[in-house]
């Protein structure tokens, strides 16, 4: 590859934006430019505190990319032409690439459970949170919220609200056993413990069991024929990706991720990187990644080491990653540190308090600092277990 390569990459989140990142800043005559729609990056593990009436950073991409030699496109992505190496973008111009990162990310499916759509709403960017945060602001004494979800988002949700808004009835339907396990994306007995007191302290109401079947006008159907009455409801139950990647001809899994090797290039397509949420990507060490922050940061990281390694005529070795801990928020001054072994499975350390919620904010703010913006972030605030 010559070092004059056209470098795109769509989609400026965690994964997207790291990568743009290392390649802009890498030694090469390579142009880089990063294609979103929006103008800036939102920090998306922070909706849920938007929502609640916190101000986000101003972290705009332009600026971002242009202080490191790259270039910034705003605009959506309308289709891929693999053939010609192109991108199309919505309003019909074009943008030439020699490799692609696609990095478009996940979004929250409100289009399998009947009524989503029409009656519920989601945390999934700026806009929507801030619309939201307004109705809770003005939400009058008694107003029933339903959250509903059982992962990190729904429970983050659910307690930042529940400490913004005390007028509220916030009930948690998580749909499916609350209870302590070991598998990959479990929580300890410690953690559980935890959080049920967490929640019997907001007075978060948690139903487990039955999974919401469909959601009508103020009201939830829960199981065969259960209803659970409504003012407004969040769905927070599972993410979908773009169909872009399937429709352009790329290789996917069943749920639409490109399939990956270990250097994160397209099985189908090897001037195509795939990262992100977007991606189906099996490391060394951690084995399949989930969705997260945690994983995408890394194969940002990664894309960015092949792509050099290819201008440079370097080699690069396969994609290395294993997991440390889950941070959750649990309000302003309670959190939860959930340490995990490599394969992301718990163990029984456990932060939780002011403790548990110095760390997770001090997460956040070393994220930034690892994509590459200006924080400062001072020393760790703690010292996590030795094998970390």
């Amino acid at each position: 590859m010559a070092t004059s390569s056209r470098i795109v990459v769509v989609g400026g989140g965690y994964a997207g934006l790291t990568a743009a990142a290392r390649i802009a800043e890498g030694k090469t005559d390579a142009t880089v430019t990063l294609i979103d729609r929006k103008s800036e990056f939102i920090e998306r593990i922070r909706l849920h505190e938007i929502a609640a009436g916190s101000e986000p950073r101003d972290l705009g991409y332009k600026d971002f990319m242009e202080c490191r030699g790259g270039n910034f496109h705003r605009g959506g992505v309308s289709g891929i032409d693999l053939a010609r190496q192109l991108i199309e973008l919505e309003g019909q111009d074009t943008i030439a690439w020699d490799t692609l990162v696609y990095a478009l990310g996940s979004f929250t499916d409100v289009d399998s459970v009947p009524g989503v759509r029409e009656h519920a709403v989601s945390l999934d960017d700026l806009g929507e949170c801030r619309e939201l945060f307004g109705r809770l602001f003005e939400a009058p004494k008694g107003t029933k919220l339903l959250i509903v979800g059982g992962g990190l988002t729904a429970i983050e949700a659910a307690c930042e609200f529940a400490e913004r808004f005390p007028q509220l009835e916030i009930t948690l339907a998580v749909g499916n056993k609350f209870e302590a396990h070991r598998k990959p994306g479990g929580l300890s007995a410690g953690a559980i413990e935890h959080l049920r007191n967490t929640f019997d302290r907001l007075s978060v109401n948690v139903i487990v069991g039955d999974r919401v079947t469909s959601v009508e006008k103020n009201s939830a159907v829960i199981g065969d024929d259960n209803t659970l009455p409504f003012d407004l409801c969040i769905w927070a139950a599972g993410f979908s990706v773009p169909t872009l990647a399937k429709e352009s001809g790329l290789a996917v899994n069943d749920s639409g991720q490109i399939r990956t090797n270990r250097s994160l290039a397209s099985f189908s397509h090897a001037n195509v990187l795939a990262v992100g949420d977007s991606a189906e990507v099996i490391a060394e060490i951690g084995g399949r990644c989930r969705m997260s922050c945690a994983t995408g940061r890394p194969m940002g990281e990664m894309a960015a080491k092949t792509i050099l390694g290819r201008l440079l005529a370097e080699s690069s070795t396969p994609f290395e990653f294993g997991y440390s801990f889950r941070c959750i928020s649990l309000g302003r001054e309670d959190g939860l540190i959930q340490f995990v072994d490599e394969k992301d499975c718990p163990t029984d350390d456990v932060w939780t308090g002011k403790r548990g919620a110095r760390w997770k904010e001090y997460i956040c703010q070393r994220t930034l600092q690892g994509i590459g913006f200006d924080v400062d972030i001072g020393d760790p605030p703690d010292t996590p277990p030795a094998r970390i």
